[in-house]
């Protein structure tokens, strides 16, 4: 269901309810196995019967069109998650997966080995807002008026369900939903008169779990905040011909990952460094 009310010839709001579905991916489906046996035995086992993610959703946004190319917009969003999809990881004896011995060395049936496979935990609530704000700086004088702007916020709140491996019955804890930041926000000024263009970024993402429950009996693993600033710059010298130049993580931000909820302890520290380019394109 989609609803839009044109309150005036500026204001619009909006509302939609929808139940959403997406589908495992073929080898989650897989009722087969795959066995790695250097070093610790991991082992990949498919699940045929793991049900899609599905969700209930609901959102409504206001949304103010106040000039010409401009916009202000807020947006409130409300997601029951009623499956979730999550990949559950053990430590087993080989002899007690109930796969064929065969499959592996004598040396093997007894050693502890790391196994994975899909399952279906009950999912959770997802909640968040969104405000939005663009509009090119067009009614300043002089070459201001080239100048213009984009924002966006974004806030969500999630409690999920996740299963903990080797409990009989299952037991869950609830976290926030992988790979999803509770906070962030994205901001660029641009300039453009039609000969010369530039545009500086900024955006910023809160620390975000990544896996829950963690690997080696952690309880999350995850990636801490980042901040980071992109800048873009083309000139065009004809119809059909232009420099350009970009520099991006201009903040030299690193990729700092990290386990266990409550020491906080490091886990990847990797750095890239800034890196920049420079281009020309022809069009004909």
């Amino acid at each position: 269901l989609n609803l839009a009310w044109d309150v005036t010839d500026a204001l619009v709001l909006r509302f939609g309810a929808a139940k959403v579905m997406a589908r495992p991916q073929l080898g989650n489906l897989s009722p087969g196995a795959g066995v790695t046996t250097t070093g610790t035995p991991n082992i990949r086992v498919g699940n045929p019967y793991l049900d899609p993610f599905r969700a209930t959703t609901y959102d409504f946004s206001a949304e103010w069109y106040f000039a010409e190319e401009s916009l202000l917009s807020v947006a409130l969003f409300y997601k029951d998650i009623e499956t979730y999809i999550q990949e559950l990881r053990e430590n087993i004896p080989y002899n007690q997966t109930g796969l064929p011995l065969e499959w592996v060395p004598p040396s093997f049936w007894e050693v502890e080995s790391h196994v994975r496979t899909p399952i279906n935990p009950p999912g959770g609530p997802l909640k968040g807002s969104e405000v939005s704000y663009q509009q090119p700086f067009s009614f300043l004088p002089g070459v201001f008026k080239d100048f213009g702007a984009i924002l966006n916020y974004t806030y969500v709140k999630s409690d999920i369900d996740y299963a903990v491996p080797g409990t009989f019955p299952v037991t869950y804890i609830a976290d926030d939903l992988v790979n999803l930041s509770p906070k962030s926000y994205n901001a660029t000024l641009y300039f453009d008169n039609n000969k010369f263009s530039a545009r500086v970024s900024t955006s910023f993402r809160d620390d975000y779990l990544q896996r829950v429950p963690g690997q080696n009996n952690n309880d999350v693993e995850g990636k801490r905040s980042a901040y980071s600033v992109d800048l873009s710059v083309s000139y065009k010298l004809d119809d059909n011909f232009s420099l350009t130049f970009e520099g991006t993580n201009l903040t030299d931000e690193f990729n700092d990952q990290y386990v266990d909820s409550v020491g906080d302890r490091a886990s990847v520290y990797h750095h890239t460094g800034r890196q920049y380019y420079v281009g020309f394109r022809f069009t004909f």
